[in-house]
């Protein structure tokens, strides 16, 4: 098996990274992708970006890509930096924890955590999940999905659903496996590896830049794992070699100490 991990994606010979592997993984197709076995694959660490790619949410083309938004609409979108954001452009950010989006918007739309709303979800695998609220929303916090619907209705373009099993539905239609929950569709890569990785990637020359660490703190990879203090704790820990370290603790720090 080979796992490529996103990282490889974001770097500059990814084009030839991608030729490499994939010209590899094509003359040896017998022993990697067979009807029982996808030995080919991509690792992505952002959360919800295999299901993103399911309903097609990506940049269509390069043009889109390449032009200078005049608004951005954060859909909590938290790894990033204000370098990220172009100058003058006027942002919306919706989320929850009030980490680093937030701390870029002009206007907040408080969305719901994980714990908080009925959701679908795409894991590492592929397999599509169902969750249910274990807990209310807090103050003005809505579902992100009916924040998006009062958005369309507002700007004249309503979305075609008003509860949950209609955007469920609607999903469906996008694409028939976010209703086959818990179960694992067969990978199309097969079918579309030597083409989109090999063949557009021809003749691309790597340049010899070293990988870099991408997750400079393991224990800060989301908004919710910085907004909590065991986390904190653990961070802190790892950083100082210093399994001890107990910085909200009172007076010295000790391991038994009863957190308040």
């Amino acid at each position: 098996m080979i796992i490529v991990g996103s990282s490889a994606v974001e770097h500059p010979d990814a084009k030839a990274i991608f030729e490499t592997v994939g010209s590899f993984v094509d003359k040896n197709a017998v022993n990697f992708i067979t009807p029982e076995w996808q030995g080919y694959n991509v690792l992505q660490r952002t959360a919800s970006r295999a299901g993103a790619y399911e309903v097609g949410f990506t940049t269509p083309s390069p043009s889109v890509a390449n032009t200078t938004p005049k608004m951005i609409w954060l859909l909590g979108a938290d790894e990033i930096s204000e370098s990220d954001i172009p100058q003058g452009a006027f942002v919306i950010y919706q989320g929850h924890h009030g980490d680093r989006g937030a701390q870029l918007a002009d206007v907040i739309l408080p969305g719901a955590a994980y714990t908080e709303k009925s959701a679908t979800y795409v894991n590492t695998e592929g397999r599509v999940q169902m969750t249910r609220a274990a807990t209310g929303l807090p103050g003005a916090a809505r579902d992100d999905w009916k924040i998006l619907r009062a958005a369309s209705e507002y700007l004249g373009a309503p979305l075609p659903y008003d509860d949950i099993e209609s955007l469920r539905d609607r999903m469906e239609e996008v694409s028939p496996v976010l209703r086959r929950y818990d179960v694992v569709e067969p990978s199309a890569m097969g079918a579309l590896s030597k083409v989109q990785l090999v063949d557009q990637n021809k003749g691309s020359k790597a340049s010899g830049e070293p990988f870099r660490r991408v997750i400079e703190d393991f224990y800060f990879t989301d908004s919710i794992s910085r907004s909590s203090p065991t986390m904190a704790r653990c961070s802190a820990a790892k950083r100082t070699g210093n399994s001890d370290t107990n910085f909200m603790a009172p007076g010295e720090p000790q391991p038994q100490v009863a957190y308040g």
